[in-house]
This record gives structure tokens, C-alpha cells and sequence, in this order.
């Protein structure tokens, strides 16, 4: 007679908490995760806590935007957090601040880089502060025109 021994334990002997690994890290990676963090993959730093909606009238130059106008909608908790926290991110990405006007309901910045500019409106909602919304306008800034001297003074007449 042939005896068959089955083994009652696995052979391979797997911690308890392996399964847990996957799930975990895809917890973290979606609970981290908000989108990315830059407007269409330019130098354009996205509404920190809020999700872009709609973006239109989209231009581009090479790698650089350089027009359109990006609606962003979520959660504000303060004004001034927000405002902050943007301007934080404009500046860490090279962009300078031009000018600021921090208030309730309403805050607006203006960040330059180069010949480009973003201009940065946040409406709080008062009624539903989760719908609260960000627009972004990029624009190129227009070429100043020349000094009305300098062109009269290469013509040689006298």
C-alpha cells in the first residue's frame, strides 16, 4: 500500500503581513496623490489643494506656456493659507511675484518669469467652502515699444 503525506503547513512560508504591503502602498499612493503638480507639464505650478477642471484658449511655445486660462476647484480653508502656499509654489519654480492683493473673499497675485505672466484669482465660496475656485491666466507680456528718441537718433539728418 501507498502511503501520501500532505504536508498541513505550506511549504513557502510567506509573512503574515505581506498581503498588507500592496495594499498599503496603494492606500498611500492614492491618498498622496492629487493630481499632477504642474499645469499641462509646463513651469506652471498647479492650485495646491484644489483639482484643475477646465483649461481653454491654450497656447504653447516649445516646452513654455504661454496663454490659456485654467479653472481650479476645492477646498479653502483660509485665504491667506492659500494664497501663501501658491505664491510659495510660484517662487520655488523660478517665478517672481509682481504683486499681491491678499483678502476675503477674493486674493489675487501676479507672478512673472521671463516675458510670461500668471495671473492668480481665488474666489472663496462663503456658501460651500469645498466649491471654492482658482483661475490662473498665463500671457505673454507684450514687447515694450520702442523709446520715440532712439529711432530718431540713427537716422543721420541734421
Amino acid at each position: 500500500m501507498l502511503t501520501v503525506m500532505i504536508p498541513t503547513r505550506p511549504v513557502l512560508r510567506l509573512p503574515r503581513t505581506l498581503p498588507l504591503v500592496p495594499v498599503l502602498g496603494l492606500l498611500l499612493l492614492v491618498s498622496c496623490s492629487s493630481g499632477p503638480l504642474w499645469v499641462l507639464d509646463s513651469d506652471v505650478p498647479r492650485m495646491p489643494g484644489m483639482d484643475q477642471r477646465l483649461g481653454f484658449d491654450i497656447k504653447r511655445r516649445g516646452g513654455d506656456l504661454v496663454g490659456g486660462t485654467f479653472i481650479f476647484i476645492g477646498p479653502l480653508r483660509s485665504m491667506t493659507e492659500s494664497a501663501d502656499a501658491v505664491t510659495a509654489d510660484f517662487l520655488a519654480a523660478g517665478w517672481s511675484l509682481e504683486g499681491s492683493s491678499v483678502g476675503f473673499p477674493r486674493s489675487s497675485m501676479l507672478f512673472a518669469r521671463s516675458d510670461r505672466r500668471v495671473q492668480v484669482v481665488i474666489d472663496a465660496d462663503q456658501l460651500e467652502p469645498s466649491m471654492s475656485r482658482a483661475q490662473f491666466t498665463v500671457s505673454l507680456q507684450p514687447a515694450a515699444a520702442p523709446a520715440s528718441g532712439a529711432e530718431d537718433a540713427g537716422s543721420g539728418t541734421g
